[in-house]
């Protein structure tokens, strides 16, 4: 893996995104999503979930398959190139911070791990609004010979929590370039672009509870 080389890649791609025009391709057909939101999209690539109270945008989006139904993630696949993304907010019983909040992420579903990876940026972003959130891009080579990117947004604010975590594949020689691109897009044209709904309170709900132990 040439780190040099893919970490300027990706500082240009995000330094790309701050110019003047659209960050994201606009796309004509709405992301398919197995959501109730049956309401035809405002603005084309946008997905709305009314259980998270979040419209989020997906570069490509005719490309993506969401389920924002069956699982306490809102999940999103693109198969086309190799690409999952998880986002989910919740509360907890007890005042959180971003690093408690990733651990009960992490503990609620296996998760990218930093170890052994290359960070490429770590930067503070205001999603959602209010929330103290880090999101750390990175890449490291998998046992194939390919390329493996990823977002790790993880925020709190007192008992709510908000995890974005999206990963990506390329292999062969344009790899780099690839996995460079998708990682900048997904920061600037989706993360960074998430609109919440103004009473998160109102709209999450409590993770569930542990078990009680047996006998007691």
């Amino acid at each position: 893996m040439r780190t040099g080389s893919l970490s300027a890649l990706v500082a240009l791609a995000l330094w790309g995104c701050d110019t003047p025009g659209p960050s994201v391709p606009t796309a004509s057909v709405p992301p398919v999503a197995s959501s109730s939101e049956a309401d035809p999209l405002p603005d084309p690539g946008v997905f709305k979930s009314k259980r998270f109270g979040l419209r989020l945008r997906l570069p490509d989006s005719s490309t993506w398959r969401l389920d924002d139904t069956r699982a306490p993630w809102l999940t999103a696949s693109q198969p086309t190139a190799g690409s999952t993304l998880l986002v989910r907010l919740w509360r907890s019983e007890n005042r959180m911070s971003r690093q408690k909040c990733e651990e009960q992420a992490r503990g609620f579903r296996k998760l990218p791990t930093r170890e052994g990876a290359e960070i490429l940026s770590e930067q503070r972003v205001e999603i959602p609004p209010g929330f103290d959130t880090h999101a750390d891009v990175g890449v490291t080579a998998d046992s194939k010979g390919g390329l493996f990117g990823f977002i790790l947004a993880f925020g709190g604010s007192g008992r709510r929590c908000f995890a974005y975590v999206y990963v990506t594949r390329a292999e062969g020689p344009t790899a780099d370039t690839l996995v460079a691109d998708r990682l900048a897009e997904m920061m600037e044209g989706s993360l960074k672009t998430l609109a919440f709904e103004s009473d998160l309170d109102a709209i999450l709900e409590r993770d569930a509870a542990p078990p009680a132990p047996e006998g007691g």
